[in-house]
């Protein structure tokens, strides 16, 4: 059979079979076998495990799990909770304070944790039956959850930006430097729109009681900032500080991360057998997931650009003659639509390496377009029909937030991420200046 139709049919097999909610590290790994079977024989089949055996001893996959090991326990220890309460106090005087608290509150998670995940689960725990009790509007309430926790997407210490460098062929610590003045910028985006919608629509975040103001002192206020605030940015930059001025690579970062939290932890008096037990068991299960998902995916890709599907698509896109900009966008269309469907891992481990020679041919900046990469991916992941982070949020709301309301609710946060998009199109050096100054 034509080694191109091969490469073809995978595609379609591959789509078909995730639509179908099949186990995307399965479809991939079997795929694989299947198709370098038919194409190449046993021969390709005996390099499989040396392939398997390099992904499982990379430093890439010691970095994911370290710091998927930290956030757990940061989410275990009631960081999150105590920052909360503390922004809930500051802030609840202003209009629209608790909205404003969670998208802050959100940003210092995601710069903890990399894990998109996790931020919207611990928000919905925490923050939503707080705003919904106060009488903020239930459906902003759910979207700015559901966008705010997507920021774990792209604020570093990210797993998506970990899992990029190797495929793309960066520096994973350069990935780094490069998401971090775009995920502030995303943020920034969402404080703003929050603060001019309360402004003109203040029934939707209602200010905080006086009688609760008043039942906190200075002190009291103070003493919460010191104790909640301080230990979760000595966190951050111990583990991004370090990387960005060399001191550490990511993984020993992660190391770092893991030891952090541990400390924290045990301050909080939150650390005992039971804790750690589900903390080990979490970090374990999760870091298998991924592990399961990046092994297929490498097969597949290797059977893949085997089978010269890569030139295929590549080829195919250039013949377009769109040019630059034109070859930009479609490659990020490609991938907004991959991301209504498929989970991001994959997108990412068979995507990036097809992706890679389209980029150096057209000179496009491989820094800049995994940025944009990133922020797509982030977009997919509150745009139906698998909007995990409405998913996951609808796991722990409370029942009288119904999904159509978390979806309402995340509408107006879209065009906030294309406006970030094409403020990063437009001025590439909102990411490339901090890793190009550092070096």
């Amino acid at each position: 059979m034509n080694p191109e139709l091969l490469a073809i049919s995978m595609l379609v097999i591959m789509i078909f079979c995730i639509m179908m909610g099949g186990h995307v590290g399965i479809i991939l790994g079997g795929i694989a076998v299947i198709f370098g079977y038919i194409g190449w024989g046993s021969t390709l089949i005996s390099m499989f495990p040396d392939r398997i055996f390099t992904v499982c001893v990379s430093f890439s996959m010691e970095a994911v799990t370290l710091f998927i090991f930290m956030g757990v326990v940061l989410e275990k220890s009631g960081v999150a909770k105590r920052l909360y309460e503390t922004l809930y106090i500051l802030v609840g005087t202003i209009k629209g304070g608790l909205l404003l608290a969670t998208v802050v509150l959100a940003t210092l998670f995601a710069a903890c944790t990399g894990i998109s995940g996790a931020a919207v689960v611990a928000m919905g725990l925490i923050a939503l039956p707080s705003m919904l009790e106060a009488g903020y509007d239930k459906r902003v309430a759910s979207g700015t959850i559901c966008a705010g926790g997507g920021l774990g997407v792209i604020i570093p210490p990210s797993i998506m930006l970990i899992l990029y460098g190797p495929a793309g062929g960066l520096s994973v610590a350069k990935l780094f430097m490069a998401a971090i003045f775009p995920g502030l910028l995303i943020s920034a985006l969402y404080i703003i729109y929050i603060a001019v919608l309360c402004h003109y629509k203040p029934e939707i975040g209602p200010r905080l009681q006086s009688s609760e103001r008043k039942r906190y002192t200075m002190k009291v206020k103070v003493t919460m900032l010191l104790t909640s605030l301080l230990p979760t940015l000595g966190l951050i930059f111990a583990v991004l500080g370090s990387i960005i001025f060399g001191i550490a690579s990511p993984t020993e970062a992660a190391a770092v991360g893991a030891v952090g939290s541990i400390l924290i932890c045990i301050c909080y008096q939150q650390l005992n057998w039971q804790t750690m037990k589900q903390i080990c068991w979490f970090t374990i299960r999760t870091s298998a997931f991924i592990m399961l998902i990046v092994v297929g995916a490498g097969l597949f890709t290797s059977v893949f650009l085997g089978l010269k599907g890569g030139e295929l698509i590549e080829k195919w896109v250039l013949g377009m003659q769109f040019g630059k900009f034109g070859t930009t966008i479609l490659l990020l269309g490609i991938v907004f639509i991959l991301g209504m469907f498929m989970d991001w891992v994959g997108i990412l481990l068979i995507f990036v390496p097809i992706s890679v020679p389209i980029m150096n041919v057209m000179g496009i900046d491989q820094l800049w377009f995994a940025i944009l990469f990133c922020i797509t991916l982030q977009l997919s992941y509150v745009t139906p029909p698998f909007s995990y982070s409405v998913f996951y949020l609808k796991g722990v709301a409370p029942e009288n937030v119904k999904l159509i309301d978390i979806y309402k609710g995340v509408v107006p946060f879209i065009p906030l991420q294309i406006i970030a998009l094409i403020f990063l199109y437009i001025f590439p050096a909102i990411a490339t200046w901090l890793p190009n100054v550092m070096h």
